[in-house]
């Protein structure tokens, strides 16, 4: 008898488990779309804008993309745990990647838009950056050993 009551608590855990994950994979679709229906107003004024408000413009119309891109990796790794299968960590290593690449474009612009090239905080954002860049190389070297265990 108590291993029925056991595996019914297993079932009603497993039933509220796909319910959250169904939910939050709702709030991600949902959330992606309502950033790519944001996309469209600083896309359009990267064609009207001045030559001096571009990069400006650019760079936050390529943050919501890659913000876009992180959200979807993440749908898609809620979507790999409703069909039940092992959660793969490639997915997880492709948002961390985006992640990474998308505060390496930020600091970049950011230092290029204040003009501080060669001060000391200008120092301290390319230190950053160059440990980013760093963290990028293990997570691309990290896929790369993923995908070629999987191929073996």
């Amino acid at each position: 008898m108590p291993f029925r009551a056991f595996d019914i608590a297993s079932r009603v855990l497993g039933a509220c488990e796909r319910i959250v994950f169904l939910i939050v994979g709702a709030l991600l679709f949902f959330a992606s779309l309502a950033l790519a229906y944001r996309c469209g107003e600083p896309l359009i004024a990267l064609f009207g804008q001045p030559s001096s408000g571009v990069v400006a413009a650019a760079s936050y119309f390529l943050n919501l993309v890659l913000l876009i891109l992180m959200i979807t990796g993440i749908a898609y790794t809620v979507k790999l745990s409703l069909r039940g299968r092992v959660l793969d960590p490639a997915p997880f290593l492709i948002v961390g990647l985006i992640a990474i690449i998308r505060r390496i474009l930020l600091l970049t612009v950011q230092q290029a838009q204040s003009g501080r090239i060669g001060a000391p905080a200008a120092y301290l954002e390319s230190a950053n950056v160059a440990i980013l860049t760093f963290v990028v190389l293990v997570f691309v070297f990290s896929i790369f050993l993923l995908r070629r265990r999987h191929e073996s």
